[in-house]
């Protein structure tokens, strides 16, 4: 295990212990909010813990009326969910005192593992006209490190999740188990692998249910 994993480990864990007691008993979802400091500057992402609750999902219902949309989708889609994150931010949050050390672990760890890149210029920079074949390699290899970058910070979630499951901590503190969500809003189609990767079978069945009628 890393020194991250090891960080993202017991965040994830404060995070668990700074849900509001009275709601602990309605909270069916865990969300893990995958976001960056700049929305896409792969290089420095973060982890936002929130949740959410029965009682949320029928006071969005109910203020929906005659027009309530499926009441899967507001159960399941992040789209409806308050995302209250005050539990937890791991890694270059959007303030700078979010998360230092695990900012700083990394930027470390991507550094170790060659993934890091300098900012590129782009055109208009000082290239003369006959380096445009320089500029397209750059920006080849900038995605081929970002795909890289993303898959690290997927890896780290999913393995804060399955911790969170397999040492007891979330049983612990809820009372039982319940869906660990990861998700990035640029990348939906990953929602359903993220969430097979993250969590037990028998814990995600319902949502499982739900996302397959979706898909017709």
């Amino acid at each position: 295990m890393t020194a991250f994993q090891e960080h993202m480990r017991r965040a994830g864990e404060r995070a668990l212990e700074a849900l509001p007691v009275p709601l602990r008993p309605e909270i069916y979802v865990i969300s893990f909010r995958i976001w960056r400091h700049d929305s896409l500057d792969w290089r420095h992402p973060y982890l936002a813990i929130g949740y959410n609750t029965e009682s949320e999902v029928r006071r969005v219902l109910a203020a929906q009326g005659d027009t309530a949309s499926d009441p899967g989708e507001v159960r399941w889609s992040y789209a409806y969910w308050p995302l209250d994150e005050t539990a937890g931010i791991v890694g270059h949050g959007p303030e700078p005192a979010d998360d230092p050390v695990g900012a700083a672990l990394h930027l470390a760890e991507i550094k170790e593992l060659g993934l890091w890149y300098e900012d590129f210029d782009g055109p208009g920079d000082d290239r003369a006209d006959d380096d445009t074949a320089e500029e397209e390699d750059d920006e080849e290899e900038q995605e081929a490190r970002d795909d890289l970058l993303i898959a690290h910070f997927d890896d780290a979630c999913v393995d804060l999740a399955r911790h969170l499951h397999t040492s007891g901590k979330l049983t612990e503190v809820l009372g039982r188990a319940v869906p660990i969500l990861p998700f990035d809003m640029y990348r939906a189609e990953e929602l359903d692998r993220l969430a097979e990767e993250a969590n037990p079978p028998e814990v995600i069945a319902d949502y499982h249910s739900w996302a397959r009628a979706q898909e017709g």
